[in-house]
């Protein structure tokens, strides 16, 4: 599969009329693949066009749109994180073994013992002893319950075992991360682990006996660090994952109705109460309806669904009720719908996390007969009225 940048990047010469053939010749080939993928360059022409128009009391600013237009098509930066821990993802999270992925109807939905998430302005550690810590842009070691704790000013909160035995107690902490942000951690184990604004984690600071096992509440990417004696298991609002090296996103919101992974790397295995197995592979996405019980797989472009981890979302002919709850977790801001019909406009775009809302909204308004109007922390969807 080509990589998305690059063709994003190919549309955009052949919009300008400034395309090689190389280029024009991606874009080609792009479009026979689908009609999904014609219905997006047309989208994207309609905004090309708009962008470029010549300009008319209270127009937009063309120089200014295209700048826009080319910020939410064109996927291209990479971050030090994404770029050095999946790296090590594609050397090290082989497949070492099949994991066991369990969905299971007497897993209950965990509120983490009712933590208001709310309550955190900033990404926050809560100790066991009842603690709490303020990360935002701070830098300290220190240890705690047989493990050294470090954090450092760019989002990153790191464990490492400090002696202890496995009889010693078991003592959790949690991550709570608000809306609006971000952040890092890396398990006493070595598991690398991206949280999505609005998550919990609950984990042990150090890991002993035959398991290792956290609950996450949100969502978030998981680099398990492989280790065959000692299985990993993720709880996460109705779905009980168990891996023993791989790398998976999981996103299991408490307001929303199912709870789904994506596979990356490795094997997974599916169970369910009344005995049915299933197994995905790489590139699949597995969802489970919390209220139905039931379950799907199907096979997917992962990184629509792990993007997030590098700061961008990557929306493809996705329903605006989907993108804005997912935007919303990031933006802080709640959502009317003047006609419940709107919630089913399809879109395709990609979301940087360092733009302005503002500037999102404008590209959706640009391209679509859908009107977002912004009132504060709180956005009102809108028929566009033809003039």
């Amino acid at each position: 599969m080509m990589k998305q940048e690059l063709i994003y990047q190919a549309i955009l010469s052949t919009l300008a009329h400034e395309a090689t053939d190389e280029e024009q010749k991606i874009v080609d080939e792009w479009l026979r693949e689908s009609e999904e993928n014609r219905e997006e360059y047309e989208g994207m022409r309609r905004m090309y066009e708009k962008a470029t128009a010549p300009r008319k009391p209270k127009q937009f600013d063309a120089d200014r749109a295209w700048k826009q237009v080319a910020d939410h098509t064109i996927y291209k930066k990479k971050s030090w994180y994404l770029s050095m821990w999946v790296r090590y993802a594609a050397v090290v999270a082989v497949v070492v073994a099949s994991g066991l992925f369990f969905i299971t109807d007497w897993f209950r939905a965990d509120s983490l013992d009712g933590i208001d998430m709310m309550a955190y302005n900033e990404p926050t550690l809560l100790l066991e002893g009842g603690d709490e810590i303020d990360l935002s842009g701070r830098s300290f070691t220190m240890k705690r319950d047989q493990a050294l704790i470090k954090n450092d000013a760019d989002n990153l909160l790191s464990y490492e075992a400090e002696g202890g035995t496995d009889k010693a107690k078991i003592v959790h902490n949690r991550l709570i991360i608000p809306r609006g942000k971000m952040y890092r951690l890396v398990l006493e184990d070595g598991t690398k682990v991206w949280l999505n604004s609005e998550t919990e984690l609950s984990y042990p600071s150090r890991f002993t006996g035959t398991k290792r096992e956290v609950k996450l509440l949100g969502e978030a990417f998981f680099e398990v660090t492989p280790d065959k004696e000692r299985p990993f298991y993720v709880k996460a609002n109705g779905m009980d994952i168990r891996v023993l090296g791989t790398s998976f996103n999981v996103s299991a919101y408490q307001d929303s109705e199912s709870t789904s992974t994506t596979l990356v790397e490795g094997s997974v295995a599916v169970s369910t109460a009344n005995g049915a197995e299933r197994t995905i592979t790489p590139s699949e996405r597995l969802a489970y309806n919390k209220k139905s019980h039931q379950l799907s797989v199907e096979k997917v472009d992962t990184e629509l669904y792990t993007s997030w981890i590098n700061g961008v979302y990557i929306f493809k002919n996705m329903p605006l009720e989907e993108i804005l709850e997912k935007l919303s977790r990031w933006y802080d801001f709640s959502v009317t719908y003047q006609d419940e019909t709107l919630k089913h406009t399809r879109f395709s775009l990609t979301a940087d996390r360092k733009t302005d809302i503002d500037k999102l909204l404008e590209v959706i308004n640009y391209t679509s007969d859908v009107k977002l109007e912004k009132q504060g922390k709180s956005i009102n969807v809108k028929k566009r009225r033809i003039e």
